[in-house]
């Protein structure tokens, strides 16, 4: 008997320190996520494709996107939209992947175009790794 709860409290033991490596994602993760959301906002402001390269994976290249897709989703391909910020944002991620989903505003805060952005936790940066226009995608934390 005496033999049996060792085993069992072994048992219970393992389990838990296996479990115990599946730790919450770390909290300081959400200003680093916030901060690069606001450097892509700045860049697109800007128009300055090389900014915004510079917040992309280049893995980004696999969904065929980069600067130029997304700036021709946030402006418009006939660059009628007056862009002002990403508004309403919305992050989840993991230790790994990061998804914001947030509203591209223009300047009169009357236009409204809901966008998924996908980062990856890659060099010790988050980078961007695809957008997806409407939210129809899955979220990339499930991936």
């Amino acid at each position: 008997m005496k033999t049996t709860s060792i085993f069992v409290s072994l048992i219970t033991a393992l389990v838990l320190l296996a479990g115990c490596s599946e730790h919450t994602p770390d909290r300081d993760h959400m200003p680093l996520l916030r901060a690069r959301l606001f450097q892509l906002q700045q860049a697109v402001k800007g128009g300055d494709r090389a900014a915004i390269d510079s917040l992309m994976s280049i893995r980004i290249i696999d969904n065929r996107q980069g600067s130029d897709s997304l700036l021709n989703f946030i402006y418009g391909a006939d660059r009628s939209l007056s862009f002002d910020r990403f508004d309403n944002y919305d992050i989840v991620y993991t230790h790994s992947k990061a998804q914001i989903g947030c509203e591209v505003v223009d300047s009169t805060g009357a236009e409204r175009r809901p966008v998924k952005l996908n980062y990856i936790w890659e060099h010790d940066l988050w980078l961007l790794t695809s957008f997806v226009v409407g939210g129809s995608e899955e979220d990339s934390t499930s991936r």
